[in-house]
């Protein structure tokens, strides 16, 4: 479940932990909103989930030396994201290329989407001015 809080954040760094009753991720989003994650089970009942539930919840998988630290707030948003990952291959189709979420889907967890599609782009580009200088493809292949 992924949860935006108005709520600061305890650390300046991604906190990940794992717990008896699953995976756990506090994150900063602002100096005054948090992002975090708990794991659930993908059809959980949201109504079922408080404010005060998901703060005791994230505090425990954090454990005593984080959630000393914790400062709760109202949560703004909670929702089931699917934790999944797919990697297409190749990542492209003739002469149709595929970068970012396209090309492979990664958890919102580490906040890696932005940057991989940043470098998808980047090599593809290596790889465009290869193919336009030399004629060969095999670089736009690999």
């Amino acid at each position: 479940m992924g949860i935006l809080a108005d709520a600061p954040p305890v650390d300046d760094e991604l906190i990940y932990a794992r717990h008896l009753n699953g995976f756990a991720l506090y994150s900063m989003r602002s100096p005054t909103r948090s992002r975090n994650y708990i794991q659930c089970k993908p059809n959980e009942n949201l109504d079922e989930w408080s404010d005060d539930r998901i703060w005791s919840e994230l505090a425990l998988r954090l454990g005593p030396e984080h959630a000393a630290d914790l400062v709760t707030g109202p949560v703004v948003e909670k929702s089931v994201a699917p934790m999944r990952s797919f990697i297409a291959e190749p990542m492209h189709y003739g002469r149709l290329f595929l970068a970012g979420d396209a090309a492979h889907i990664v958890p919102p967890t580490g906040a890696k989407g932005l940057i991989l599609a940043v470098s998808d782009v980047f090599y593809l580009c290596e790889d465009l001015n290869s193919f336009y200088k030399t004629g060969s493809q095999s670089q736009l292949d690999g």
